[in-house]
């Protein structure tokens, strides 16, 4: 009876193994019902051998039939299929689930599954197999894969111990004995993963890894487990080392293979073996790390001194030493010596007294009572109230309208199932009161509304950690995200975060059944979650915690094998992050921090270095790493040095420099002994320098640099004006491209600096262009032809019938006529890239010196017909950016105010902030220092020389430029030269003018934005620094005086502007003196009274003088208006989003960020000088854009830059003439619209 109910249980009764695999193997019945019954008689009986033959010449449709038996990690698709086929295979597919998860393998008669394994392969014919690449028959492939993974496709589910019986190592043993093959490939079969892709890899065949059979396997078969390494693959080895350190016994039996793995020559194998040493008791794992250092290979050599030198055993100083006293390779002998670094570091440095700080007294826990409950009542009323009145004016608008919505009144439908008990139980959970029921129905993310609503809640006095933290436990899904939770924002805004100690909320956590360290974890996660606990508190409320959990930092170190909770581990960057905020670095993990301060990862190497840089004798250490046997850490240490500005490692330097082979560490050797000050004039000589670039030129060139054409390069001169060998400069090119930096490689500037200023230029204008000519290289203009000829008739035809069926979506193509497809498909053959420089990006380092006027017109060009290509046009700014030419520098100001792509726009802010560091400026002082004259001389001249007459160009009142002759009469442009002046001179007068054009355009147009944004951030200038840089500069002086300024010193202010004469000048025409104290700033009509403005709009017309932009219009808006973080006087004025876009862009802003599905809601302005951005919202519209209609929202102000977390600036901590413009920006995009519509909201596409 029982095995009745549970047969009726599995939904079998009646049928045997034999039947559910008969049924599993029926899709074979849809190629020939005989076929079918044959398989299944040769799989269950053994007879019929033949068979195979006949599937085998039906493959792959049999596999395919049986739902593609070989897949390991594919899905199972039937959208190509027959209805009927498909049906077929997953009704195969689910009678084979139930034949393995009914079974118990270990009693099933084996020869029986290697005839089900062989059966799958001939009906497949390999067509679905994905292999693990383990060396056993396929026929065990397909019938492990079919069983742990393929027959699970419709549930998606794992194998288990419990639905696959059975299915162990074991098993697969006894499978290849009945078939005659080796045992060994079983534990091949178990670790194998060298097919499998490594987002694949650690997710298949966990049944076979799991704890029992495989453990007890294994330590009855020592021999074949420490033969596996030398047979498995490198991801095949990370598999085994990761299963033998989870397991003690397995560590313990096997500690000579776990340190084997640990010092493998495959990174990826040591990485993953590494922290399971731990495992192992320091003593006999200290032995066993020794007879690799004395006896292994030579990079087990030196993998086994690194490891050595990670922690700080007392035995592992002595036995490097004698090891470092018999060995005889220089890369083990390096790897020794950093070891013994690393230890002595640690040895210096000593056990720093480190107490912990006393955990504050927990806070009182108030019991929430019928305050809280009527809050929440209040808030869950209020917003079914708002929901109600949106849905019902939802379906009031319908009525009319053209397209309907329910959105509204769906949400309103989902908001009304929310049960008063359930705001009760609320209650009742952050109280520690709650039943399991209770903390079930808060699952519902409708719930969470009524407790969010503006954190009131969150703000109650008695609300604590304790209520906090029950909530979190009883609602979160990832309590490891708990620290983004919108509720706990709301709740730590309200908190001193100058006290608010981690091991508190820990505690609270802990009090409230938090098992998972969620706490520690929230800090030590990945960073794509964003900002962690770390980054905002105090270090002395982050560090504590750690100090008392020491074994979580070594886990993210990689010491130990780090403890996965819920997928989640502590990791290695945020983990550097912690250990910045202790006071002092514990020695315990000062070597390996060392390690990766110098090590090959450069990733995290800035941070470990960041860690280490208060260390005493940190400089020494780091010198005695420039012994290294591995290049990254040579060149690691001088960089390093370089940052710690240690001058006295410069003897170790020069040591290293008579020493090294390697021209990228040379490079960064000379380049650390320019940064420390030392003269390189000796080894920088002419004969130095080519016997340097013969010896490179010898070895083998970058292959990516196949594209350069060397003989483009240009004949220089050294300062001396002697010719540079050409090979000289073909070598520096193959340098810069294999030191991959385009930008702040000091050694480049240096080699660059000993040419002279015309070779320089030249040889920075042609790499520029050649790199722009192979990163855009595209099709032939002939290719790109017979591309159009061959597709232009069929592409005509079918716009036509596209224009015919669908006329409301493609009437545009319908109207082209078969001319115009032919020119559009040749068009966008020709705008495909066939080639990319960006791999060769160091090669613009030799660009540096590109004539501003050249670099600029290369450079716009480019960003505005190939704007995507973002790491070109960085790539480019970085290389041109150390030419400190005042051209570049103003375009760089110009990006970094305003540009469309964000990270270029970064990357130029960045290059100004460097500018700015390197001349000891501020970034305002830079923009004043660095404007270019056109030319001009102090008296707003330029002269063109010819030999014996010359010309010269003046400025009139508009700020055109006007040339004249020699007796000074204008004339239209320069002529041929005469027989008795020079061609050269006279060429060279023609592009001086023509780079004078451009110039002058582009200060009008960048010192015009500057002066703007100045004026709104309220920027002042000490009285002389405005008289050197501006008043007194040819272009720049002219601009200023057609603004009014206010003097302000001790004695007050007065306005005043600058006339052409010189004098400064008030409203009545009174000359106004600046004193030695006097500071001046930008007026504007918000910071002056009526008279005033009216004053100085007669004294404009008096003087005809066009002011250069409007200071004397735009007013603060009503003091109503300001006192929160947004303006929203405008909002709901309805109009369209290509109404807004003309708009937006007429008033300087750029287009915000585009969000999921393509749809951007702002548009932006910035502010650099004030630290601000603009950010005006609007409804919405959509990538591409599309005529539809749009509301404009709220005008907020955001720091710079700006983070996703940021909330807006309060308004009254914006500078008064930046609101007071903002705010006329605002009112004149909102005369594109039509005006307010009280329904603005349900006529919004979204």
């Amino acid at each position: 009876m029982f095995k009745k109910i549970l047969e009726l249980a599995q939904g079998v009764v009646g049928l045997d193994e034999h039947a559910q695999l008969k049924k599993g193997l029926r899709g074979l019945a849809q190629i020939s019902p005989a076929l079918w019954e044959r398989a299944c008689e040769f799989v269950c009986e053994g007879r019929q051998e033949g068979v195979l033959l006949d599937v085998q010449a039906a493959a792959p449709r049999g596999g395919t039939l049986l739902g593609k038996p070989g897949r390991l990690y594919s899905h199972f698709y039937t959208h190509n299929m027959p209805n009927k086929d498909a049906a077929l295979a997953n009704e195969s597919l689910r009678h084979r689930h139930q034949f393995y998860a009914q079974s118990d393998a270990a009693t099933l008669d084996v020869a029986l599954l290697v005839r089900l394994g062989k059966l799958l392969q001939a009906a497949d014919g390999g067509d679905s197999l994905e292999r693990t690449g383990a060396a056993v028959p396929q026929w065990l492939d397909y019938l492990v894969s079919d069983a742990l993974f393929a027959s699970f496709s419709e549930t998606r589910a794992q194998a288990t111990t419990v639905n696959r019986r059975g299915w162990d190592v074991l098993l697969l043993a006894r499978l290849l004995a009945a078939d005659g093959e080796a045992e060994e490939g079983a534990l091949q079969l178990v670790f194998e993963r060298r097919e499998l892709n490594e987002y694949v890899r650690d997710n298949c065949l966990q049944r076979l890894l799991a704890p029992g059979a495989l453990d007890a396997y294994m330590l009855a078969h020592a021999a074949l487990v420490e033969h596996l390494p030398a047979v498995l693959s490198a991801s095949g080895k990370a598999q085994l080392a990761r299963r033998l350190g989870a397991a003690p016994a397995l560590a313990d039996t096997f500690a000579a293979v776990l340190v084997r793995l640990a010092v493998d020559g495959g990174k990826s194998v040591r990485t993953e073996a590494a922290p399971h040493l731990a495992a192992i008791p320091e003593e006999r794992r200290a032995t066993l790390l020794q007879q690799c250092l004395l006896t292994g290979k030579t990079e087990e050599r030196v993998q086994a001194a690194e490891l050595l030198g990670r922690s700080l055993g007392p035995q592992q100083g002595a036995l490097l030493e004698q090891a470092l006293a018999q060995e005889t390779s220089k890369p083990v002998q390096a790897a020794i010596r950093n070891a013994l670094s690393w230890l002595d570091a640690a040895s210096d440095a000593g056990a720093a007294d480190l107490p912990l700080p006393p955990l504050p007294p927990a806070p009182p826990v108030t019991r929430l009572g019928d305050a809280a409950l009527q809050l929440l009542q209040a808030n869950h009323a209020a917003l079914l109230e708002k929901y109600r009145v949106e849905a019902r004016q939802e379906r009031e608008d319908n009525e009319h309208a053209k397209h309907k919505y329910e959105w509204k009144q769906e949400r309103l439908k989902r908001y009304e199932t929310i049960k008063p008990a359930w705001l009760e139980a609320a209650i009742r959970v952050f109280n520690g009161e709650a039943a399991k029921s209770d903390a079930q129905s808060l699952q519902n993310n409708l719930v969470r509304e009524p407790i969010e609503l503006q954190g009131k809640l969150a703000a109650l006095s008695d609300f604590g950690v304790a209520h906090m933290a029950r909530w979190l436990l009883a609602t979160r899904r990832n309590i490891f995200h708990f620290w983004h939770d919108e509720f706990f924002q709301q709740w730590l805004a309200c908190q001193d975060l100058s006290t608010f100690d981690l091991r508190l909320l820990a505690r609270a956590m802990r009090e409230a059944g938090d098992e998972q360290d969620s706490v520690a974890m929230a800090c030590m996660g990945s960073n794509w979650w964003g900002v962690k606990p770390q980054q905002v508190l105090a270090a002395d409320m982050v560090w504590p915690l750690f100090a008392e959990q020491p074994e979580l930092i070594d886990q993210g170190l990689g010491l130990r094998a780090a403890e996965r909770r819920r997928g989640v581990a502590p990791e290695l960057g945020p983990t550097l992050e912690i250990l910045a905020t202790f006071p002092v670095l514990p020695v315990q993990w000062l070597p390996r921090v060392m390690e990766i301060a110098l090590g090959e990862g450069k990733q995290h190497r800035a941070s470990a270095q960041q860690v280490l840089s208060s260390l005493p004798d940190i400089g020494k250490r780091v010198a005695e790493a420039l012994g290294s046997g591995k290049q990254d850490m040579r060149i690691g240490a001088a960089r390093w040095l370089t940052d710690l500005d240690y001058r006295a490692a410069i003897p170790a330097l020069y040591q290293a420099l008579d020493r090294e082979t390697r021209e990228t560490v040379i490079a960064a050797l000379l380049t650390a002994l320019e940064k420390l000050g030392e003269d390189l004039s000796p080894r920088l000589s002419p004969e130095i320098l080519l016997a340097a670039a013969r010896k490179g030129l010898k070895g083998k060139a970058p292959v990516g640099l196949a594209w350069f054409v060397f003989e483009a390069l240009p004949a220089c001169r050294w300062q001396d004006g002697t010719p540079v060998d050409a090979d000289i400069i073909r070598w520096w090119v193959v340098l810069a491209c294999k030191l991959k930096e385009p930008g702040g490689n000091a050694l480049l500037l240096r080699y660059l600096g000993l040419l002279d200023e015309a070779g320089r230029a030249a040889l920075g204008e042609t790499v520029l262009r050649l790199f722009i000519n192979e990163d855009l290289r595209g099709p032939s203009l002939e290719v790109a032809t017979a591309e159009a000829q061959a597709r232009a008739p069929q592409a005509y035809q079918s716009y036509q019938d596209h224009a015919r069926r669908y006329p409301q979506h493609y009437a545009a193509e319908g109207k082209m006529t078969l001319e115009q497809v032919f020119d559009q498909i040749r068009r966008n053959k020709m705008a495909e890239y066939l080639g990319s420089a960006i791999g060769e990006k160091g090669i613009l380092a030799l660009a540096a010196y590109t004539p501003g006027h050249v670099a600029i017109s290369l450079l716009q060009a480019y960003m505005r017909d190939h704007y995507p290509r973002r790491a070109q046009i960085e790539a480019m700014l970085d290389g041109l950016a150390d030419g400190y030419d005042p051209a570049v520098i103003q375009l760089l100001l110009g990006i970094a105010r305003r540009y469309r792509t964000a990270s270029v726009q970064e990357k130029a802010r960045l290059l100004v902030e460097r500018i700015a560091q390197g001349k000891g400026w501020s970034h305002d002082q830079l923009g004043d220092r660095t404007i270019p004259t056109g030319g001009f001389d102090d008296s707003g001249r330029l002269d063109l020389s010819y030999g014996g007459r010359v010309f010269h160009v003046t400025l009139d009142g508009a700020m055109k430029p006007r040339l004249h002759n020699p007796d000074g009469k204008e004339i239209k442009a320069l002529p041929e030269p005469r027989q008795d002046e020079s061609p050269e001179l006279a060429k060279e007068a023609k592009q001086q003018l023509s780079v004078c054009k451009k110039e002058l355009k582009q200060v009008i147009t960048m010192q015009t934005a500057r002066l703007y944004e100045a004026m709104c951030a309220g920027r002042v200038w000490p009285a002389q620094e405005w008289r050197d840089y501006l008043l007194g500069h040819p272009i720049a002086g002219r601009l200023v005086q057609a603004l009014v300024w206010i003097r302000e010193d001790d004695a007050g202010s007065t306005l005043l502007r600058p006339s052409d004469d010189g004098s400064l000048l008030d409203a009545d025409d009174e000359e106004v003196a600046l004193n030695e104290g006097s500071r001046l700033r930008l007026a504007h009509a918000s910071l002056l009274d009526a008279p005033q403005i009216a004053a100085w709009q007669r004294h404009f017309k008096d003087y005809k003088v066009k002011p250069l932009f409007e200071q004397l219009a735009h007013q603060l808006p009503d003091a109503s208006l300001m006192a929160g973080r947004h303006i929203a006087d405008r909002e709901g004025w309805v109009g369209d989003t290509f109404g807004l876009r003309g708009a937006f862009g007429k008033h300087g802003y750029q287009r915000g960020q585009a969000e999921d599905g393509g749809v951007f809601t702002e548009y932006h302005k910035d502010f650099i000088s004030a630290g601000l951005r603009a950010v005006i919202e609007f409804s919405g519209s959509s990538l591409p854009e599309e005529l539809m209609a749009a509301a404009l929202k709220t005008l907020q102000f955001y720091p710079l830059p700006r983070s996703w977390r940021d909330e807006a600036v309060p308004l009254a901590d914006v500078p008064s003439v930046l609101l007071a413009e903002t705010y006329a920006d605002y009112l004149a995009v909102s005369k594109a619209c039509g005006g307010y519509d009280a329904q603005w909201e349900s006529k919004m596409p979204w």
